[in-house]
């Protein structure tokens, strides 16, 4: 198991001197790049020990770990700490979360050990690998759920002041990731806090920005009206978020027509991703929904149509209150009123009967202006972005990565950019192609040479 690096002391002492925050009785707020919570150091923190099979990565069968769980502000947060702790930490913000989900709590019962009932995706598959390496972890639960990236930003960010009092010492050097919503968390901390992280890695992330990421949930919006006219009742303005219940009824309807006639999924699958031809490196753009590559007959390829057409569709469904309570009332972030929409294989007079029925949407300025600044990321990168991505996300497209890389390179940031890109359909990685972009993306910040991928974009 890796062990502490002496040579990291002068770092330590540096970090413990960023941190900023005296430990002490009579502390109640901490305050961090102008971010503020009020903390209790004399709380009933709950302290567990486990044991980690690690043999998934190359690591014995019994890794002890302590985990630590507190409350900092509004939101629970989690910290732990490898016996063999080589001296790192990783932050982690996590995706986003139905806005029905109780606030502030882990959407999963404490306690939770380090055993199979801590098996949540969300953390175990991101958790797993930096803790059989050696790194200690933190995560914070997130004040409020939903299209959740102020709280993110805040959350995650004052663990820098919260981890080490659990750790026993400051980090030698410390990462920032995230997964989907989370990775653009990491992202915008990486490009406003150089200074207070070595290197980040982002998983499946709209770093296209937020405005984009929901204008995209609008385009499928109003497409399905066309498509599939009647299953969703408008107008837009007027619509409310689904509860559990009416989206499992909406669902099953779905289903039951695409069963009936495929053809017409397969149709709205064929019209391109807007405007993802001028961000597509071969310029020809990406299909609005993603079909799995691997699907082995036509019936798991309408399988993997529908999920792609369903996770920007539960995206949009279950967040819009959210969205209009964040931006001043308003969820329209979306403006297709000069949009034309094109499709692959589609004739001209096809696209204009397409675009005649197409539902056309005015934008409204005060939510561009809440949802640019959070977050649209600038592409201003001073320390290493590692960026992994699936070749066929069906909630985060390719697109937003071709555009994140367009931004990176206007800003000059090039050099701090790294993606890879996996051959794959789905949101998540595996727990083995986290840990190596996680690897690459310590070296790269070690020895200052980008990564190459055993798989090339």
């Amino acid at each position: 198991m890796p062990t502490p690096r002496p040579t990291r002391l002068v770092a330590a002492i540096l970090a413990a001197a960023l941190i900023g925050t005296a430990w002490s009785s009579g502390l109640e707020t901490i305050e961090l790049d102008g971010y503020r919570a009020t903390f209790d150091p004399d709380q009933d923190f709950l302290v567990l020990e486990g044991e980690l099979d690690c043999t998934a990565f190359g690591g014995p069968a019994a890794v002890p770990v302590t985990e630590t769980s507190g409350r900092l502000g509004e939101a629970d947060y989690l910290v732990y700490q490898p016996a063999e702790w080589n001296g790192d930490l990783v932050l982690f913000a996590h995706g986003a979360l139905p806005p029905f989900l109780p606030p502030g709590v882990f959407w999963f019962p404490l306690p939770l050990g380090v055993g199979p009932e801590s098996e949540d995706p969300q953390f175990s598959l991101f958790r797993d690998p930096m803790l059989c390496n050696g790194f200690a972890w933190a995560a914070s639960a997130s004040e409020r759920y939903g299209v959740s990236v102020e709280e993110g930003m805040r959350d995650t960010h004052l663990l820098h002041a919260i981890a080490p009092h659990h750790l026993g010492a400051a980090p030698a050097a410390t990462y920032v990731t995230g997964h989907s919503m989370g990775g653009l968390v990491a992202v915008a901390l990486a490009e406003r806090f150089p200074h207070r992280y070595v290197g980040a890695l982002s998983t499946s992330a709209p770093l296209a920005g937020m405005v984009d990421a929901g204008a995209h949930f609008f385009h499928v919006r109003v497409l399905f009206d066309v498509f599939f006219p009647g299953l969703l009742e408008g107008p837009l303005d007027t619509e409310v978020a689904m509860t559990l219940p009416e989206f499992e009824a909406f669902v099953a309807e779905l289903v039951a027509r695409v069963q009936n006639d495929p053809s017409v999924l397969q149709r709205m699958a064929s019209v391109r991703f807007s405007g993802s031809e001028r961000v597509d490196p071969e310029g020809i753009g990406a299909p609005l929904l993603a079909a799995d590559p691997a699907a082995a007959d036509p019936a798991a390829e309408i399988s993997s149509l529908l999920n792609s057409l369903l996770a920007p569709l539960s995206g949009y469904l279950f967040t819009l209150d959210d969205f209009r309570a964040r931006s001043g009332g308003s969820a329209r972030i979306l403006d297709n009123r000069l949009i034309e929409y094109t499709g692959f294989g589609w004739t001209a007079e096809e696209e204009a009967d397409l675009n005649a029925r197409v539902l056309r949407i005015e934008a409204d300025p005060w939510a561009v202006r809440y949802w640019t600044f959070n977050y649209t990321p600038s592409g201003e990168l001073r320390i290493p972005l590692v960026n992994l991505v699936g070749s066929h996300d069906p909630l985060e497209p390719i697109v937003s990565e071709w555009t994140y890389a367009q931004n990176v390179a206007r800003a000059g940031s090039s050099a701090w950019y790294s993606a890879w890109v996996t051959p794959r359909y789905g949101h998540f990685p595996t727990p083995q192609e986290y840990e190596t972009a996680h690897l690459a993306l310590v070296d790269w910040v070690e020895t200052g040479v980008r990564p190459t991928w055993p798989t090339s974009p």
